[in-house]
């Protein structure tokens, strides 16, 4: 008599455990963890910048995003960045970082891919530099 009282209990607890190591498995799969060390309050604008850059190249979502503020998307899905050239620091403030990007398909949404120039500006955060603002020129 006690077993079966217990085999209404366990199996609720199974299947919540299973549901919450599926959702955690998912969360994981969309929002990837960085593949490494997040610049954080002590490093450059131009490290944080460079980071950034060869995390999109190498499409690690994790550190775009990690290094990006709401403001803005991170470069992750798409385009994909196929190569990229530093080409000067811009801005009133110099915050900006201007450089010359190809990538597989077109900026905006075409499937023209191509080389153009593209600003990413950053903002320092609590947490460091962080990108805050992008676009073409």
């Amino acid at each position: 008599m006690a077993r079966s009282r217990w085999k209404a209990p366990l199996l609720i607890l199974a299947v919540v455990l299973g549901l919450g190591a599926a959702l955690v498995g998912t969360y994981v799969l969309v929002y990837p963890p960085p593949a490494g060390a997040v610049p954080g309050v002590d490093a450059t604008l131009s490290s944080t910048a460079q980071t950034y850059m060869e995390a999109a190249k190498r499409n690690d979502c994790g550190m775009t995003r990690a290094l990006t503020t709401s403001h803005t998307t991170a470069w992750c899905d798409g385009p994909r960045l196929l190569s990229y050239r530093f080409v000067a620091r811009t801005g009133d403030d110099g915050e900006c970082m201007a450089y010359s990007i190809t990538t597989d398909t077109g900026l905006d949404g075409t499937d023209r891919g191509g080389t153009e120039g593209w600003s990413f500006c950053y903002r320092h955060t609590t947490a460091g530099w962080r990108l805050w603002d992008q676009g073409q020129g």
